[in-house]
């Protein structure tokens, strides 16, 4: 029976498959063949089917490529083909024309079917209610972010009993952990507390099988969108029972949880008298926004935490992750900044009266201007943001200096990691400087430093203010872009920086001599086959008079 593998192991299988599929793969139909054929390609090679065997090489290619082509044909502000094997060509916008590319309304570019077929909603969600009716997005969207005020105390106090559990108590021993693993569970016991409270959120199995669910979606969705569509039946078949089997695991643990909060919630809305006083979290807003939909089948308890789950699998790893670098890069900054930083938490942390807040957490700037560091650094993508023209005419660009028109059917993605690498934007981009985004004039957006047009604060003469980690724009996409933009940026932002906060009040870390590398998978960058352990130990917190 399927229980859970380790990344490694998932990692052969998903490789295993996509080297079978790849063989066949078809000739792209993704646009009209002609299209291809005169576009510049990074990856073609003049062999035998030149265009599958790129497709296959672009499992651990496609960072080398994208560097390649951005060099070559984004400086340029021309577009080029990145050649994939799960999303077929796609087409990469230039940075200048990443602001009027993506202000396309949905009726032209789209995301939300783009987003679907990432992770293959149609295999992966059993329920097509949860998928195709996301109103928990909505909840992330909005009332995450409302409710900071009253979500923080208890996530700090879960990453604090999360990093005591994880990481121990010894203030004399080194434990070295498995840093990817360890965050993994903190961030995901924290996040808990906010999106379901206790008893759950402290419930070790449960968290466990949250995480086997999502690593099995996301890895699982790669699978099936590698394969040529008439067998995808074949990989969407085997990997929608398999999060159906992760389901149920979660379910047999949360279930009677669920089934509680909504009788609970039933009876008092029979009985306004009745004595309960409903939580302020996720669960229950979802709940909420069942009764709202004057729909008695949102209610089924079986929906209801599917909804929970999907939560759960859409923010878990891509915040677990950002943590994992934040504590690499930290293993290899300066002494001076680890003390710099200290010092800032436990002055914020005492201005508080000694309780993390909402309001204390903003004002941890240098915190967050390491957060953001680290994000530039080792992004989760090295292409991000795909979109599917779907305008019968098209969309009209520049290509160089010249009108372009891009097809409909097409996919385009934005090159994240060449941007947050480009030294005309982030003068020595290869240098992790956690102080950069603390300083108004670090870094400007691309239009600003490539001349394409000047920016409204130059244009009003208002100075550049610091940007924050949630900051969204055409040099810094950690979270995306524009309007539809990570809704969840400012919950996970707020999770992450009080974590590294507490973390350095309370731990040391043991500097490493050589920062470990992420694997670039595809369009990924993945925690693998790379010793990501780091040796922690308890220290006394820093006291300010």
């Amino acid at each position: 029976m399927l229980t859970h593998m380790s990344r490694e192991q998932i990692l052969g299988v998903l490789f295993l498959g996509l080297s079978i599929f790849a063989i066949g793969k078809t000739w792209f139909k993704a646009a009209k063949p002609a299209f291809w054929k005169n576009q510049p390609v990074v990856g073609l090679r003049k062999e035998w089917l030149p265009w599958i065997r790129a497709a296959l090489r672009s499992v651990w290619r496609i960072r080398d490529w994208v560097f390649e082509g951005y060099s070559k044909h984004s400086q340029a502000n021309s577009f080029f083909v990145l050649p994939t094997i799960d999303r077929g060509p796609m087409m990469v916008v230039p940075p200048r024309q990443i602001r009027k590319v993506y202000n396309f309304p949905t009726t032209v570019l789209d995301v939300y079917n783009t987003a679907n077929n990432t992770i293959q909603t149609e295999w992966t969600i059993w329920d097509k209610e949860v998928s195709e009716n996301n109103f928990q997005m909505n909840l992330i969207r909005n009332q995450l972010t409302r409710n900071l005020d009253i979500l923080t105390p208890p996530i700090a106090h879960e990453l604090d009993e999360g990093l005591k559990r994880e990481w121990g108590l010894s203030t004399t021993e080194w434990k070295y952990v498995d840093i990817w693993t360890s965050a993994m569970r903190i961030i995901g016991g924290a996040a808990n507390s906010a999106f379901c409270g206790e008893p759950m959120c402290r419930n070790m199995e449960f968290l466990q099988r949250i995480q086997d669910h999502s690593m099995f979606l996301f890895l699982g969705s790669i699978l099936i969108s590698s394969t040529p569509k008439p067998l995808r039946f074949i990989t969407g078949s085997a990997i929608g029972w398999a999060c159906y089997y992760q389901l149920q695991r979660v379910s047999k643990l949360c279930f009677p949880f669920v089934k509680e909060r909504l009788d609970n919630t039933a009876m008092l809305n029979a009985d306004p008298g009745y004595s309960w006083v409903p939580p302020k979290d996720g669960l229950q807003w979802i709940i909420e926004e069942c009764y709202a939909t004057g729909d008695p089948a949102q209610l089924k308890p079986e929906r209801v935490l599917h909804r929970l789950v999907f939560i759960n699998d859409i923010s878990l790893h891509s915040t677990s992750y950002t943590t994992q670098n934040v504590i690499l890069d930290l293993c290899r900054a300066e002494p001076s900044w680890i003390a710099a930083l200290r010092e800032e938490s436990a002055r914020v942390l005492k201005e508080a009266g000694g309780k993390w807040t909402r309001q204390a957490v903003t004002k941890l700037v240098l915190i967050d201007s390491t957060i953001r560091e680290s994000m530039r650094l080792t992004p989760f993508n090295s292409v991000g943001l795909p979109r599917t023209v779907i305008d019968p005419h098209g969309i009209n660009v520049e290509n160089g200096k010249s009108p372009f028109n891009v097809p409909y059917g097409t996919t385009i993605t934005i090159p994240v990691e060449p941007i947050h690498y480009d030294d005309a934007i982030y003068p020595d981009a290869k240098t992790f400087k956690p102080s950069r985004f603390a300083q108004p004039d670090s870094a400007y957006d691309v239009l600003d430093k490539l001349g394409a047009e000047e920016s409204t604060s130059t244009q009003n003469g208002e100075q550049p203010k610091p940007k924050t980690s949630a900051t969204v724009d055409d040099a810094f996409l950690g979270f995306g872009f524009g309007k539809h933009a990570c809704p969840g940026r400012f919950f996970a932002l707020n999770e992450i920086k009080i974590f590294v906060a507490i973390m350095l009040l309370h731990y040391d870390l043991e500097p490493l001599k050589e920062r470990p590398k992420m694997t670039p998978v595809l369009w990924l960058n993945m925690p693998l086959f790379n010793d990501l352990r780091v040796g922690v130990r308890r220290r006394t917190p820093v006291e300010l008079l």
